[in-house]
C-alpha cells in the first residue's frame, strides 16, 4: 500500500506541475502576470554566477541565481521596471525592462569583474543565502579558496575539509572524512552530480579531485535535504567549471608532488574545459639505480553545447589511475622472482541536460555510469610458478531527474526521482583456482518531494520526504526531512533541522585498521535491516562587525544497523561477516570565518562525542576526537606576497592497549618440535588514548610574471616546529624484554612549486 499511493503521488504530482498553467491563471487576458527571468554569467569567461541578487528597484521583489546562473521573477504586473542585478566583485547592471501581460522577458545579464578582489564574491554569495535560503550544516569553497591552504605537496579538496569543525581526521596519512561521529562510507561525494566511490590516490593521501578545475564544492555535515540519498554522515557536491566562452585560456602547475595542466575555451554554441594531473618521480628516476615504480594520474573534461535558449547538454567525464608495477629479481636460485602489476582507480562519465519548460518551471535530467577498478595480477617464480590474480569491480549506472517548480508564491517546489543499478563483482584466484567469487546486483529507487516556503518575510521552512526502494530484501523506506530558519534580526538568524537517512551499502573496514589502501564496497545483503540515523541539528547564524561571520550549531545523531566487521568470521558472502551496531553522536561547533579583506579565513572548534554498541561491547570508536581546534588564515603582505597559516589540535584519540603478553604455541611438524612464540594480550577495546595532536603548516606565495605569463611560485613547509605525533604504538617482541615501539606521523616536510597562467 505504501509503495502504491507513493508513486499515484508522484504521478499526480508531476502532472499538475506540467499540465498547470502560468501563474494567475487564464481567466482573462487582463488576469494574466507577466515574468521576467534568464542567466547571470561572467563577463569574462561566461562561467554562470550562482547567488548573484537579482531585484526589480523600488518593490520588495528579487530573488537569487541559482548554482546554474538561472534566476526567475514570476508575477509581475504589467508595466515597465528598472531592473538590476549585483553581486560584490562585479560592476552592477541594470536595465529598464518592458513588461507585458501572459509575457515572459527573458535576459542574459553578463556582469564585469570590477577592481575588487575576487576572493571577496563569495560574502555577497553567502550574505544572499543567509537572507534568502534554510541554509544549515552548510559549507561553500571556492577554488581560490582551496588554493591558498597550506597543504602537503599542492592544494587538496579533503585536506581542507579536515580542517572544519565536525570533521575528524584519522591521521596525516588519510584524507578520509570523519563526519560528525560518522565513518568514511557514510559520505556521499558527488562530482557533477555524480558518485564517487573511491576518491583518493595513494591509499587515501590524496584526493582524486583537481582543484584547477573545480569552481565550488558544498559540504553539507547534516540535515541535508531530500534530494540526496543513500549515506547517512555527510554530502560533499563538487562542481567544475564550464570553461571558458569567451576566449582560450590555459593554465598549470608543477609541484614536488605532480605536474598538472587546464586547457579551456569556446565553442560553437558551447565551450570545454580539459584539466590533467600525473605524478612524475616514476619518470625522473626511470633509468637509474632508484627506480620508482609507483604514479597516479586522473584526466578531466567538459563540454556544454547550448541546443536553443530553453535546452542545455553537459557532457563530462573523469579518469583517474593509480599504478604500482613493480619487479624485482633474486640474487641467487635460492630466492624468488616477483613482478607485479597493480592498477586501480575511478571512472565517470555524464551526460546532464537542462530543460527550461517554460520560466518558472524546469528540469534537469542526468544520465551517469560511475565505476572502480582494483586490477592486481602478481606473479612469483622460484622453484616453481604462481599467479595471482585479484579483480574487484564496482560499477553505477544511474538516472536522475528532477523538476523545480516557482509558480507558486512563496514556494519553490522540487520534485524527482533517481534509479541506480549497482554491479558488485569481487574476486581472487591463484593460477586457475578461483578462491573466492562474489557478485551481486541490486538496485535503488528513490522518489522525492521538497518545498522551500517563505512562509514570512523572516520565517522560511524547508520540508520533504524520501520514499526508496532497495531490491535485496525487497526494502522500502520513508525519510521526513525538515529545516527551518527565522532571522529574529537582520545579521541574526536562528536554524534547526530533522531528517531521517538510510544507507544500502557498506565497506569491508574494521575499527582496528591503522592505515586502509581503498575502500572494498558492498551491498547490505538481505539478512541484514539498511543502515539508518537520524540527525537533530540546532544552531544560529550570526554577521558581526569588519566582516565576521560567527556559525554555531549543536547536533544529536542516532545511529541504527551499523555493521561491525567480525574479523574472526569466515563466511562464504563477505556480506555476512558483521555484528550489528548501534550509535549516537552528539556534538557542538563554532565556526569564526572572514572572507574579504587582507587577513582571511576560519578559527572552528568542535566538541563531539561518539559511541557505539554491539551484543559483544560499549566503546569509543577510533575516530572518536573530543576536542578539536583549527585556525586558517591568510595574511596579504603587499607586493603580491601572500602567508597562509594552519594550526591544527585535536585532543587523544581511542586506542586498543597491550597491557600483558602470553606465549603462544604449536607443534611444528616440519621441525617435529613444539614452538612458541609471544602474543600480545589486547585490554578492552579502545580504552586508553594517545597523546594530544598539535601541528603548524605555513606557506608562501608570491603572484607575478615570468617569461610574459602569469607565474605565483610558493613555498610550503608542513609540520613546522616538527611536532611528533603518534600515529600507532606497537610491541617488538624481538628484544628482550619486549620494548614499546611509536611510529610517528609526519615529520618537517617542506615543499616548492610554481601555477602558471597564459
Amino acid at each position: 500500500m505504501l509503495k502504491k499511493n507513493a508513486e499515484m503521488a508522484a504521478i499526480l504530482l508531476l502532472a499538475a506541475l506540467l499540465l498547470a498553467p502560468p501563474p494567475g491563471g487564464r481567466a482573462s487576458a487582463g488576469d494574466k502576470w507577466a515574468s521576467i527571468s534568464g542567466f547571470v554569467r561572467d563577463a569574462s569567461n561566461g562561467e554562470p554566477l550562482p547567488y548573484a541578487n537579482v531585484y526589480l528597484v523600488g518593490t520588495n521583489l528579487g530573488t537569487l541565481t541559482s548554482l546554474r546562473g538561472y534566476f526567475v521573477i514570476p508575477h509581475l504586473a504589467e508595466g515597465r521596471y528598472l531592473f538590476t542585478v549585483s553581486l560584490l566583485g562585479y560592476q552592477r547592471w541594470q536595465s529598464e525592462v518592458q513588461l507585458h501581460a501572459g509575457a515572459d522577458s527573458v535576459l542574459t545579464v553578463h556582469l564585469t569583474p570590477s577592481t575588487i578582489e575576487m576572493g571577496e564574491v563569495t560574502k555577497t554569495a553567502q550574505r544572499e543565502r543567509f537572507e534568502r535560503e534554510v541554509h544549515i550544516s552548510t559549507v561553500a569553497l571556492t577554488m581560490r579558496q582551496l588554493q591558498v591552504v597550506p597543504m602537503l605537496a599542492e592544494a587538496d579538496v579533503f585536506r581542507t575539509l579536515q580542517l572544519l569543525p565536525g570533521v575528524v581526521s584519522r591521521s596525516d596519512f588519510s584524507s578520509q572524512l570523519y563526519v560528525r561521529g560518522g565513518s568514511p562510507d557514510q559520505n556521499l561525494v558527488l562530482l557533477d552530480g555524480v558518485s564517487v566511490y573511491n576518491p583518493f590516490h595513494l591509499g587515501g593521501v590524496f584526493s582524486t579531485f583537481n582543484v584547477d578545475a573545480i569552481k565550488e564544492l558544498e559540504f553539507l555535515s547534516g540535515g541535508f535535504p531530500v534530494e540526496y540519498g543513500g549515506r547517512l554522515s555527510s554530502v560533499l557536491a563538487v562542481t567544475n567549471r564550464e570553461g571558458n566562452v569567451k576566449s582560450y585560456r590555459g593554465s598549470g602547475s608543477l609541484s614536488l608532488l605532480s605536474v598538472r595542466g587546464l586547457a579551456e575555451g569556446p565553442l560553437p554554441s558551447g565551450s570545454f574545459l580539459i584539466a590533467a594531473r600525473r605524478t612524475y618521480f616514476d619518470q625522473v628516476f626511470k633509468h637509474t639505480r632508484y627506480a620508482f615504480p609507483y604514479y597516479f594520474y586522473d584526466l578531466q573534461g567538459k563540454i556544454n553545447l547550448d541546443l536553443s535558449q530553453r535546452h542545455r547538454l553537459t557532457l563530462s567525464g573523469f579518469y583517474g589511475d593509480d599504478v604500482l608495477d613493480f619487479s624485482a629479481e633474486g640474487e641467487d636460485e635460492s630466492e624468488v622472482d616477483v613482478d607485479l602489476n597493480w592498477v586501480w582507480g575511478n571512472r565517470t562519465t555524464s551526460l546532464i541536460w537542462r530543460w527550461i519548460i517554460r520560466p518558472d518551471l524546469f528540469s534537469e535530467t542526468i544520465l551517469s555510469r560511475s565505476r572502480f577498478d582494483n586490477d592486481l595480477d602478481a606473479t612469483v617464480e622460484g622453484s616453481g610458478t604462481a599467479n595471482l590474480m585479484l579483480d574487484n569491480r564496482i560499477n553505477d549506472y544511474s538516472a536522475k531527474a528532477d523538476v523545480t517548480y516557482l509558480g507558486l508564491r512563496g514556494h519553490g517546489i522540487k520534485l524527482g526521482f533517481s534509479w541506480s543499478d549497482l554491479d558488485f563483482r569481487y574476486g581472487i584466484a591463484i593460477d586457475d583456482y578461483r578462491l573466492f567469487s562474489y557478485t551481486a546486483r541490486p538496485a535503488l529507487l528513490a522518489l522525492y518531494l521538497q518545498d522551500h516556503w517563505q512562509l514570512r518575510a523572516r520565517l522560511q521552512l524547508n520540508s520533504g520526504v524520501r520514499l526508496e526502494h532497495y531490491s535485496l530484501g525487497n526494502r522500502w523506506s520513508l525519510s521526513p526531512r525538515l529545516g527551518l530558519q527565522y532571522q529574529i534580526a537582520a545579521n541574526l538568524a536562528l536554524k534547526a533541522s530533522y531528517g531521517q537517512y538510510t544507507q544500502y551499502l557498506t565497506t569491508v573496514a574494521s575499527d582496528e585498521e591503522n592505515f586502509s589502501l581503498m575502500d572494498l564496497w558492498l551491498p547490505i545483503s538481505k539478512n541484514y535491516r539498511p543502515q539508518t540515523a537520524r540527525h537533530y541539528v540546532a544552531g544560529g547564524e550570526w554577521w558581526l562587525p569588519h566582516d565576521l561571520i560567527l556559525t554555531m550549531e549543536g547536533y544529536y545523531k542516532t545511529f541504527a544497523g551499523l555493521l561491525d566487521l567480525n574479523e574472526k568470521g569466515i563466511a562464504s558472502d563477505p556480506t555476512d561477516d558483521y555484528f550489528v551496531a548501534e550509535g549516537t553522536a552528539r556534538g557542538l561547533e563554532l565556526l569564526l570565518k572572514r572572507q574579504t579583506g587582507p587577513l582571511q579565513g576560519w578559527l572552528g572548534y568542535s566538541w563531539c562525542l561518539t559511541k557505539r554498541r554491539t551484543a559483544e561491547h560499549t566503546y569509543y570508536p577510533k575516530y572518536d576526537r573530543r576536542h578539536t581546534f583549527h585556525a586558517v588564515l591568510n595574511r596579504r603582505l603587499g607586493r603580491n606576497w601572500t602567508l597562509g597559516v594552519v594550526f591544527s589540535y585535536g585532543s587523544g584519540m581511542p586506542y586498543t592497549p597491550i597491557p600483558g603478553k602470553y606465549m603462544a604455541y604449536e607443534w611444528r611438524l616440519d621441525r617435529n618440535e613444539l614452538s612458541g612464540h609471544l602474543v600480545d594480550r589486547p585490554g578492552a577495546k579502545n580504552s586508553a588514548r594517545f597523546p594530544l595532536y598539535h601541528r603548524m603548516d605555513v606557506s608562501l606565495r608570491r603572484e607575478g610574471h615570468l617569461f610574459g605569463i602569469s607565474a605565483t611560485p610558493y613555498l610550503q613547509i608542513i609540520n613546522l616546529y616538527n611536532r611528533k605525533n603518534v600515529f600507532y604504538y606497537f610491541w617488538d617482541h624481538d628484544a628482550n624484554p619486549s620494548r614499546l615501539t611509536t611510529v610517528s606521523m609526519f615529520p618537517l616536510l617542506p615543499t616548492l612549486g610554481v601555477d602558471f597562467a597564459f
